[in-house]
């Protein structure tokens, strides 16, 4: 995507009720772009889920968006979705797209994707923006990545 994606993660990583964030540079970059976070073991929503990592990937060409895929990487993951959040320059939200959720259990590294077909601009009304993908279990947020689009 010539000028799609700096890519900055956001990476909250969750253990023992304490919320610890990452903050990345933003890494210029002229074609997709995958950010990975990584996340402690963790009860959600009474599911247990052992710790793993977490990408998301923005596919699209110029400023269009064509898609968003989310990989959980761990054991064991049951009844997970992704979503995929639009945010405008000045992190104000925008847009929502959701997966459908898997109601039995994955293991290795299953991968949802979003489809998309949407410039920067149509998704936050701003030329630059944040797209966030968050994974969830039951629902309820396990943790997510960030990316710049501009």
């Amino acid at each position: 995507m010539k000028k799609l994606i700096a890519m900055i993660s956001l990476g909250c990583i969750l253990s023992a009720g304490i919320s610890v964030v990452a903050l990345l540079p933003a890494e210029p970059a002229s074609a997709d772009v995958t950010g990975c976070t990584v996340y402690a073991r963790q009860t959600v929503g009474g599911i247990s889920i052992p710790n793993g990592s977490y990408c998301a990937t923005i596919v699209g060409t110029g400023t269009t968006v064509r898609y968003v895929s989310g990989t959980p990487i761990t054991n064991r993951i049951c009844n997970w979705d992704i979503s995929a959040e639009f945010f405008n320059r000045n992190w104000v939200w925008k847009k929502t797209y959701r997966s459908s959720r898997t109601t039995g259990c994955s293991s290795g590294a299953p991968t949802k994707t979003i489809v998309v077909n949407r410039t920067i601009s149509q998704l936050t009304g701003t030329p630059q923006g944040y797209m966030c993908s968050t994974l969830r279990v039951g629902g309820q947020r396990v943790t997510s990545v960030c990316n710049y689009v501009y």
